[in-house]
């Protein structure tokens, strides 16, 4: 069954990753990764009246009028639905317990027509299965509940109401639109099964209440354990701790309230998100929820890549955020390839995901971000337990030098689209040389080897500027020796042809590629490699922005005719814009991109990747956490250049 791209909201504790439509259903639900794996193909609920409507009204389906809210500072989502053809107002409660492997749903439920109601709630769940991986089904009469298991996981789909009817397999969803449930198998190799339960009767204005809980493990025992605990316990017992748990979240961070609701809002949503897409077990960071299982219009999002999580783990550390900072360096430290360099992305356990190439900027990216994170922690014993990966690493990046240009050997640019020798991934392995040095000077380690990184960040620097800087128009080039067709023939007759590895393989590539690109800031912005006021960044700066400016929704493109999703302004492109600003000392012109990202901002505060270039709105990618990232970080250098009453009027 194809899923929707859009989650339109999450949530989670860490271990369970929940995505929810903006219909209210639950379209994937991870356990006990944030990641891995997937359990739902399909889950539905649906009301009735017994002996009277003839058939089920759908929750999540039929055009109802729908509204949709997170509980204030809290990963506590509200989904409220009118279903008019039932006289029935019903309000669907999601959250993830914070300690347990446990998703609550809960269902509100009020008559609001002027007839009784003889209510009925029926529930069908497929679970994702495979002829390696098949998913299974069974009624479990000691629990009361539909339990579905496959390989090495088991859940339990419970109540606090006992289960009138349920089935397994022989297609449960039609057997709960047609409220007749066949429960004479009650164990069987289906993926499928359905749960329905007698409200009794409801009088015009009453209110009733379903409660569901969804209890993972890896042992059927330890499941039933669990589960019965869990029915123990009040709806309102399981969402006090929940809201307990997300109010304290907050205490003790680095809070930035700037008086402006919103604003406020997004922040807030910002760091409770950060704690979902950073998995509790490994410390690997989730660039977002995954949007498309199929590879059917992008190369998937739910991996992590070290590109983003230097600018993620930078929020991390603006926010407070120390520990969860810490945890994913200790994560970098543990999946670094023995030969010294990160893969392009992970799976967030570690192992390294589908790729394409090396992605060299990471590898420098990771060293910066460690030192990083020093100088906000100043804790040594933490460069300690990282300097054996600092040491491989810059030793790595000494190594992976063209000798003909003095930049690093041709890889996959940070878009993941051409391979070649580029500004940013050179201003990012001349920032990571330079703090593997920094970090060994920290740490008293002197000698040959740190005056060899010194002297490859130096010549790298001069070949920076020799190299990628276009002398005609005193602009950095994007990139050189690059491929711009991936897929035959170069489309420039200005090129040349490289051996691109040990074995002797060659191919042709583009000399230069003169395109403006966001990532082109990477210089001066995050690495630092030039100031802010240095003659060909300023240029770059201005030509970036006279170039890449969507004239009819505002924001920022990542770079020239970029098609991807249909080509829209990114908010990762416009806040990197936006904190160029604010260092060159342009904080109106700033404060202009943050406030176009606080309206690309969805109903519920999560910000998308990209927002539509013709009216602004989010459209792709709901929530990428370096978008999330990338707010906290203005946000927080716009406080403390201009104070807070540069948000007044946003």
């Amino acid at each position: 069954m194809g899923k929707p791209y859009i989650n339109n909201a999450v949530i989670g504790n860490g271990s369970m990753l929940g995505c929810i439509t903006e219909t209210g259903e639950l379209i994937r639900l991870y356990w006990p990764e944030i990641d891995y794996p997937q359990h739902i193909e399909k889950m539905l609920a649906g009301f009735f009246r017994f002996n009277d409507h003839p058939c089920t009204v759908w929750f999540s389906e039929g055009g109802h009028e729908i509204t949709q809210r997170y509980v204030e500072k809290t990963n506590i989502l509200e989904t409220t639905a009118v279903l008019q053809k039932l006289n029935l107002s019903v309000t669907q409660t999601d959250f993830c317990l914070p300690d347990s492997p446990v998703m609550i749903r809960r269902y509100y439920v009020k008559n609001t027509g002027n007839n009784s109601i003889h209510l009925g709630i029926g529930l069908a769940s497929h679970v994702i299965s495979s002829e390696f991986d098949m998913g299974c089904s069974m009624f479990d009469f000691y629990l009361d509940a539909l339990v579905h298991y496959r390989h090495d996981c088991c859940w339990s789909i419970t109540s606090d109401i006992e289960v009138k009817e349920f089935q397994i397999g022989n297609n449960p969803f039609g057997a709960v639109w047609e409220r007749r449930l066949n429960g004479i198998d009650s164990i069987g190799m289906s993926p499928d099964g359905a749960l329905l339960w007698d409200m009794g009767i409801l009088q015009p204005g009453a209110e009733t209440g379903l409660t569901l809980h969804m209890t993972f493990s890896t042992s059927l025992n330890e499941l039933k354990k669990t589960a019965l605990d869990i029915k123990q316990m009040s709806f309102d017992e399981l969402y006090d701790i929940t809201e307990r748990y997300w109010h304290n979240f907050f205490s003790g961070f680095n809070n930035t309230f700037t008086g402006n609701e919103r604003i406020d809002r997004i922040y807030e949503r910002s760091l409770m998100l950060f704690k979902l897409m950073s998995d509790r077990k490994s410390g690997g960071i989730l660039a977002s929820p995954e949007i498309d299982e199929g590879f059917t219009q992008c190369g998937r999002y739910a991996y992590c890549w070290c590109r983003d999580a230097a600018f993620i783990t930078r929020a991390f550390d603006e926010a407070g955020l120390y520990r969860e900072t810490e945890r994913f360096y200790e994560w970098a430290r543990g999946v670094q390839d023995i030969e010294g360099f990160w893969h392009q992305r992970y799976y967030i356990r570690g192992s390294v995901a589908p790729s394409w190439g090396i992605q060299i900027d990471e590898t420098g990216t990771i060293l910066f971000g460690i030192l990083n994170h020093y100088n906000y922690v100043n804790d040594i014993d933490f460069l300690k337990r990282m300097w054996p990966a600092v040491e491989k690493a810059a030793d790595f990046l000494v190594r992976f030098i063209d000798a003909e240009t003095g930049l690093p050997c041709p890889s996959f640019d940070l878009w993941e689209e051409r391979m070649g020798e580029h500004t940013y991934s050179t201003a990012a392995v001349i920032a990571g040389l330079r703090a593997a040095l920094e970090t060994g000077r920290k740490l008293g380690v002197s000698g040959d080897k740190t005056e060899k990184w010194l002297k490859a960040a130096e010549s790298m620097t001069e070949a920076l500027e020799r190299e990628l800087v276009d002398k005609t128009t005193g602009l950095f080039l994007r990139s050189v020796r690059t491929k711009l067709n991936p897929w035959g023939a170069e489309p420039s007759s200005n090129t040349v042809r490289i051996t691109v590895n040990s074995k002797g393989y060659s191919r042709d590539v583009t000399l230069a590629d003169n395109r403006m690109d966001i990532s082109l800031l990477g210089p001066s912005v995050p690495f630092g490699i030039f100031g802010y006021d240095h003659p060909v960044v300023e240029k770059t700066a201005k030509k970036i922005e006279d170039v890449l400016y969507c004239v009819k929704a505002g924001g920022i493109y990542r770079y020239e005719d970029d098609s991807y999703a249909g080509g829209n302004p990114w908010i990762v492109s416009t806040l990197w814009l936006a904190l160029y600003h604010i260092e060159a000392g342009n904080v109106n012109k700033a404060c202009e991109y943050f406030k176009w990202s606080v309206n690309c901002a969805t109903q519920l505060d999560l910000l998308p990747e990209q927002a539509d270039r013709n009216d602004g709105k989010a459209c792709w990618v709901i929530p990428l956490t370096w978008s999330h990232a990338m707010y906290v970080l203005v946000l927080k250098r716009l406080e403390e250049k201009a104070g807070k009453h540069i948000f007044d009027n946003i």
